[in-house]
């Protein structure tokens, strides 16, 4: 992997379950490999402030969590969907620790836990939290946030483009998915066109996936292609014509 944006760092504050929430189930992101991808999205953009970004299937909201920790001088708008009620619950909670109070009161969380089992995990995860909280403290005015129940393959939701987005970025489910929910579909390429009409014309979308998934979708042009493993991640453009 070429990493051309983010250089090698010590992330482990933004651990999947240190401060951030986790439950069994749901899926984290490389922290590295998250915010190289978005430094690349936003090299393409000409504009590169005051960034809305949108992840369709965000499940708990780790990967849009630490973009906002990480990107609060770029970011003013954060949107977030899936298909799963329990994974929009997780994701608002791990959002709201984009804010001074947020974070204040998962410190108090951190506390309580360090208080009555004494485990030196919550001791380090009250330090990270300290350190995360210092580092928003920096920026007055933090992003936006709005996630919320959707099932991406349908697209009645964005019709009315309810919002406009400067960059997606998304980890797809892992696997050769052929059904979703009991459905038959390609999944990638539903989904980038039913995302078309909340994409500004030089909006950028990332997505990361199997190896086996293919966008065939010609409605999009790609930027980028790059593997990671048994992973992919690709970055595209509207097609011009």
């Amino acid at each position: 992997m070429e990493y051309r944006h983010c250089d090698k760092e010590n992330f482990e504050d933004f651990s999947c379950g240190r401060v951030i929430y986790h439950r069994t189930g749901m899926p984290n992101f490389p922290v590295r490999l998250s915010q190289e991808i978005y430094c690349r999205c936003l090299n393409y953009l000409d504009n590169k402030n005051n960034i809305s970004l949108y992840d369709p299937c965000c499940g708990g909201g780790y990967l849009l969590t630490v973009l906002g920790f990480l990107n609060m001088n770029s970011i003013t708008q954060i949107y977030g969907s899936d298909i799963s009620f329990g994974a929009v619950e997780l994701a608002n909670s791990n959002l709201s620790l984009l804010s001074e109070k947020g974070i204040e009161k998962r410190i108090n969380q951190l506390n309580n836990l360090y208080d009555n089992y004494k485990k030196e995990s919550h001791k380090e995860a009250i330090k990270s939290s300290k350190r995360i909280l210092n580092l928003i403290k920096k920026y007055p005015n933090k992003p936006t946030t709005n996630i919320f129940q959707l099932d991406i393959l349908s697209n009645s939701f964005f019709k009315n483009e309810p919002f406009k987005t400067d960059i997606v970025i998304t980890d797809v489910p892992y696997g050769n998915l052929v059904t979703w929910q009991g459905k038959n579909v390609d999944f990638i390429n539903t989904m980038l066109n039913n995302i078309i009409p909340i994409l500004k014309p030089n909006s950028i979308v990332a997505i990361c996936s199997d190896k086996k998934q293919k966008i065939t979708s010609n409605k999009f042009k790609r930027l980028e292609k790059q593997f990671i493993g048994k992973r992919k991640f690709e970055i595209l453009a509207l097609s011009e014509v």
